[in-house]
C-alpha cells in the first residue's frame, strides 16, 4: 500500500484546525481514541445529512411562500386599499389551511426523523484494539472499517485485509460485481455483494463521494407521481392564465364605465375563485397524515409521493425469504453419498463456515445443525454471491469443498447422479443444498471441473403465520402476486401454493435463460426460480412495460436492482442496509402483514385527494368561464369575494378536511387530472349556463345588478352543493349528517345574512349596513326563476356528465348501421 500523504487544507479551512498527520494504523489496533478526537476537531469526520431533509423553518416558508398564497396576499392588500374589508374573509380560510398544513408537516417530519434514526446506516470499526458499531457520521479519516455482505460502503476507502465483491451500480449504473483485493479502492455509495474485509477510510468531505452520501444512500428512482405531475400542471396553467385574465377583466370593467371599487372587487372575486390554493395545502396535509399513520404502523416513508404509487399497484413482486417465509430455516435431513475427502460432512460443513465467515439464514441453519469449529488452514476461498449461488473453500489438506445450489455447484453429469433426490425434495417444498468435493484446486473464482456431490442438505423454510391472510388480502383487492427467488423454482412454487398464491403451479427456472426470454416469460408465469439480480430487474422492467404498476419487496443485496426499478420499493428493516437505502418504504418491524395497511393508506390518500380536488376545481373552472363571459360582455364580474365565502367554507373548506381523512380502500384507476376534470366540469358548466340564462332574462324580468348577483350567487352555491352531494355518494350516516349540516348552514346564510353577502332577501326589505340604502326583497318572478335553476341543477349535471357516453353510443349505432348496408 502506498504511503499516505498529509492532508492539505485551504487557509480558510485551517483557521481553527490543526494539520493532521496521516497514518496506516495496525489492523488489530486501529486508531486510538486520541487520534479519533484529533480528527473530529480537525473537521475530518464523515458528517452526513439525515432525517426528512426539511427543516422546520423550510416547512413554514414552503407552506407560506407559494405562488397562490402570494396572489391571495396581493388581492387582500388591493381590497384593503378600497376599504372592502368584508371581502377579506377568504384570508381566514387560507390562513387556517396554511396553519394546519404546517402543523401536520412538522408532526410528520418529527416522526420521520425518529424512524430515520432507527434505520440510519451504521458501521463496525476497529479502535484501540476493539470492534465497535458506530454511526457512519462518526467515521473519521484513517478509521479501519469492517465490511461484510449487505453493507453499504460509507466512505471512500482502501482494502487493507480480505477480499470482497462490490456492486457500484448506485454510482456507475453497472450492475456486475467487481472483485476488490488488498490495495484496491472502494467508493462510498457502493455496497458489498459478498465476502468480508477491513478497509481504511482515505477520503471524506469534498474530496470524495461523501459530499453526496446522503443522496447516494437513498439514490432510488423517484416515483412517477401522476398526482404531483397533475398538481404542477394545474399550478402552471392557472399561474399562466390568471394574471392576463385578471388584467383584461379590470381593464374592460374600468373602460366599461364601472366604478374603481366595483372593478377591484370584481377582479378580486374572479382571481380568488380561480385560485385552488387550498387544494395544494390539503394535498400536503393528507400526505403528511398518511406518513404519520404509516409511521404508527412501523413504516418509514422515504419519499412522500410513493404513497400514491402504493394506491395504484396492481402487481406485487415478492422474494420468498422474509415475506412468504418468516426468515428462519432448519435442516430437515442430510443425504450422504460416497465421500473420498477424508473429512465427514458433519465436520466439513462447520469447517467451511469457519473459513467463509458468512452470516446469512442458510449459514445460521447449518451452524444450528452442525455446530461450529475452529478455522483450519485454507489456500483459497470463493465467497457466496447471489449471482454464483455457491461458496467454496480449498483446504491445504483436504482439497476443495463447495456448498450451494446443486445446479450451480455440480456439472451436468455430476448433477444427474443426485437429480432424483434434489427434485423429490424440491417438489415437497424443501430447499436443497449440495456439498461437493474435489481433490483439485480452485481456479480464480471457478470450481474444479471434476467436483462431485458428497451429500445433500435438505432445509425447510417456515411460512409466516400471517402470510396466508396477507396474500388473501391482495387477491381480494385485485393485486397480482408474483414470487421472484434465487431458489429452486419447484421449492418456491410449493411454498407459494401453501401460502395461497394463485397460479403458483405456473413456475419456471430462469437459470441460463436469455434476456429476451425473460421478458417473454414475465407475464406468463407466477413463480420464478434461480433468478439472478439482473434478471430480477428485467422482470420488473417487463411487467412495467406491459402496463402494470409494480411494487417490489426485498431485503437482500440481490434485490437492490429490482427495488430501484419498481414503481414502489419496500424493504425490510432486518434486511441489508443497502436494500433499505434504495427503497421508498422501510417496514421497521420487518412484518409482511403490515403491507395491507400500507396499501390501504396509499389508496385512502389518493382517493380522498381526488374527491376533494373535484370540489376545488369546480370553483376554479366556473370562475375562469365567468371571467371570460364578463370580458366578452364587457360587464362586471358577478361574484364578489365575500359572496364566494359560502362556497369556500360550506362546500369546500369543512367538507374537504372531513373527506381527506375518511377511510377509502378502493383501487385507484385512471389518470388523476382526467378523473377530476370529468367530475368537476359538469358542475362548473351548470353554473355558467345558469349565469347565461340569468343574463339573457335580465331585460325581460327587469333584473338589476343586486338581483342578478343574488340569483347568480345562490344558484352557483346550490350547484356547488350538488357537486358535494355527488362527491359524497354513496351516502352513509356520517356523510348524510355532514351534507345536512352544510346545506342547512347554506339556507340559513341566504335567509339571515343577505346584507353580509350583498344580495336581496327572500322575505323583507332591509337597509344595507355598508351603503345605508334600502335593498328590496327579491320579487316573486325572480324567486320562481331561482327555483327552476336550482331544481334543474342536479339533473343537468347528470346529463352533461353522460354526454361523452351518449356520443359514443351514437357513433357505435351509426357505424353498426353503416356496416349493415
Amino acid at each position: 500500500m502506498e504511503d499516505i500523504k498529509p492532508i492539505k487544507k485551504s487557509k480558510k479551512e485551517l483557521k481553527n484546525v490543526v494539520e493532521i498527520e496521516r497514518i496506516n494504523p495496525e489492523i488489530e489496533q486501529g486508531l486510538t481514541y486520541q487520534q479519533v478526537e484529533e480528527r473530529i476537531l480537525a473537521g475530518l469526520s464523515n458528517k452526513v445529512s439525515s432525517g426528512s431533509t426539511k427543516t422546520v423553518p423550510s416547512i413554514v416558508i414552503s407552506n407560506i411562500m407559494t405562488l397562490f398564497n402570494l396572489m391571495n396576499i396581493g388581492i387582500a392588500t388591493w381590497l384593503i386599499t378600497v376599504g372592502a374589508f368584508k371581502d377579506l374573509f377568504f384570508i381566514v380560510i387560507v390562513s387556517l389551511n396554511v396553519g394546519i398544513g404546517i402543523f401536520q408537516e412538522i408532526r410528520a417530519k418529527k416522526t420521520i426523523d425518529k424512524l430515520s434514526l432507527l434505520s440510519a446506516p451504521t458501521g463496525v470499526v476497529i479502535r484501540d484494539g476493539e470492534e465497535q458499531e458506530i454511526m457512519i457520521s462518526d467515521l473519521v479519516i484513517d478509521d479501519l472499517m469492517k465490511l461484510a455482505t449487505g453493507k453499504q460502503i460509507s466512505a471512500d476507502s482502501v482494502v487493507r485485509e480480505g477480499q470482497i465483491e462490490v456492486n457500484e451500480s448506485l454510482l456507475t449504473g453497472e450492475s456486475d460485481p467487481i472483485v476488490k483485493k488488498v490495495g484496491d479502492e472502494l467508493f462510498s455509495g457502493s455496497f458489498v455483494v459478498s465476502g468480508h474485509c477491513v478497509a481504511q477510510v482515505t477520503k471524506i468531505g469534498k474530496e470524495s463521494y461523501i459530499e453526496n452520501l446522503a443522496k447516494q444512500a437513498k439514490k432510488y428512482r423517484k416515483p412517477k407521481s401522476d398526482l404531483l405531475k397533475s398538481l404542477r400542471n394545474i399550478i402552471r396553467t392557472v399561474g399562466f392564465l390568471i394574471i392576463p385574465i385578471g388584467g383584461t377583466l379590470f381593464y374592460m370593467q374600468i373602460h366599461g364605465g364601472a366604478a374603481y371599487n366595483d372593478a377591484v372587487r370584481g377582479v378580486a372575486g374572479a382571481v380568488i375563485g380561480m385560485i385552488p390554493s387550498g387544494l395544494f395545502l390539503l394535498t400536503s396535509v393528507t400526505l403528511a397524515v398518511g406518513v404519520l399513520r404509516l409511521a404508527q404502523n412501523n413504516t418509514l416513508v422515504q419519499e412522500l409521493y410513493c404513497i400514491e404509487m402504493l394506491a395504484r399497484i396492481d402487481t406485487l413482486c415478492l422474494d420468498k425469504t422474509g415475506t412468504i417465509t418468516d426468515g428462519t430455516m432448519a435442516v430437515k435431513s442430510v443425504i450422504e453419498y460416497v465421500n473420498p475427502s477424508g473429512l465427514p460432512i458433519k465436520k466439513a460443513i462447520p469447517t467451511m463456515m469457519a473459513s467463509l465467515e458468512e452470516k446469512n439464514l442458510t449459514s445460521e441453519a447449518l451452524e444450528q445443525k452442525f455446530g461450529t469449529t475452529k478455522r483450519i488452514k485454507t489456500k483459497a476461498v470463493i465467497p457466496f454471491s447471489s449471482a454464483r449461488k455457491l461458496s467454496a473453500v480449498e483446504f491445504e489438506k483436504y482439497g476443495t469443498f463447495a456448498l450451494g445450489a446443486p445446479e450451480f455447484v455440480l456439472k451436468k453429469d455430476a448433477y444427474a447422479d443426485v437429480a432424483a433426490d434434489v427434485e423429490k425434495n424440491a417438489k415437497e417444498g424443501y430447499r436443497v443444498i449440495a456439498i461437493a468435493h474435489s481433490a483439485q484446486s480452485i481456479d480464480g473464482d471457478k470450481l474444479p471441473s471434476d467436483i462431485k456431490a458428497i451429500g445433500l442438505v435438505v432445509i425447510e423454510d417456515t411460512i409466516r403465520p400471517d402470510a396466508i391472510v396477507t396474500i388473501e388480502y391482495f387477491k381480494t383487492h385485485n393485486v397480482d402476486v408474483k414470487v421472484i427467488s434465487g431458489d429452486n423454482p419447484m421449492t418456491v412454487a410449493h411454498i407459494s401454493k401453501r401460502a395461497g398464491i394463485e397460479d403458483a403451479d405456473k413456475f419456471i427456472s430462469l437459470e441460463g435463460v436469455s434476456d429476451k426470454d425473460v421478458i417473454r416469460y414475465a407475464d406468463k408465469y407466477t413463480v420464478f426460480g434461480r433468478v439472478s439480480p439482473t434478471q430480477k430487474k428485467l422482470l420488473i422492467e417487463s411487467l412495467k412495460r406491459s402496463g402494470r404498476t409494480v411494487a417490489m419487496t426485498g431485503d437482500g443485496v440481490n434485490d437492490i436492482l429490482a427495488l430501484k426499478e419498481a414503481d414502489t420499493s419496500i424493504a425490510m428493516a432486518s434486511g441489508s442496509e443497502a436494500a433499505r437505502n434504495v427503497s421508498h418504504l422501510v417496514l421497521m418491524d420487518s412484518n409482511f402483514s403490515s403491507m395491507p395497511k400500507v396499501v390501504n393508506e396509499g389508496r385512502r390518500v389518493i382517493n380522498n385527494v381526488q374527491r376533494v380536488a373535484i370540489l376545488f376545481l369546480t370553483k376554479t373552472i366556473f370562475s375562469f368561464m365567468l371571467s371570460m363571459v364578463a370580458i366578452l360582455s364587457r360587464g362586471i364580474y358577478p361574484i364578489t369575494p365575500s359572496q364566494l365565502s359560502m362556497i369556500d367554507f360550506l362546500v369546500i373548506g369543512l367538507p374537504s378536511f372531513f373527506l381527506a381523512l375518511e377511510p377509502n380502500t378502493n383501487q385507484v384507476k385512471g389518470r388523476f387530472l382526467l378523473n377530476v376534470l370529468k367530475r368537476a366540469l359538469p358542475g362548473a358548466l351548470v353554473v355558467v349556463i345558469n349565469v347565461l340564462i340569468i343574463f339573457a332574462l335580465t331585460p325581460i324580468l327587469q333584473i338589476d345588478k343586486t338581483q342578478s348577483s343574488t340569483l347568480i350567487v345562490i344558484s352557483a352555491t346550490f350547484t356547488a352543493m350538488m357537486v358535494l352531494l355527488r362527491v359524497l355518494k354513496p351516502m352513509n350516516m356520517v356523510r348524510t349528517i355532514l351534507f345536512g349540516v352544510m346545506f342547512t348552514a347554506f339556507i340559513a346564510a341566504t335567509i339571515f345574512a343577505p346584507d353580509f353577502f350583498e344580495f336581496n332577501s327572500f322575505f323583507r326589505d332591509y337597509y344595507s349596513s355598508s351603503t345605508g340604502a334600502l335593498v328590496p326583497r327579491l320579487p316573486v318572478e325572480h324567486i320562481l326563476l331561482l327555483i327552476v335553476l336550482v331544481q334543474t341543477a342536479y339533473p343537468a349535471m347528470g346529463i352533461i356528465a353522460n354526454i361523452p357516453g351518449y356520443i359514443s353510443k351514437a357513433i357505435k349505432f351509426v357505424l353498426m348501421k353503416l356496416s349493415s348496408i
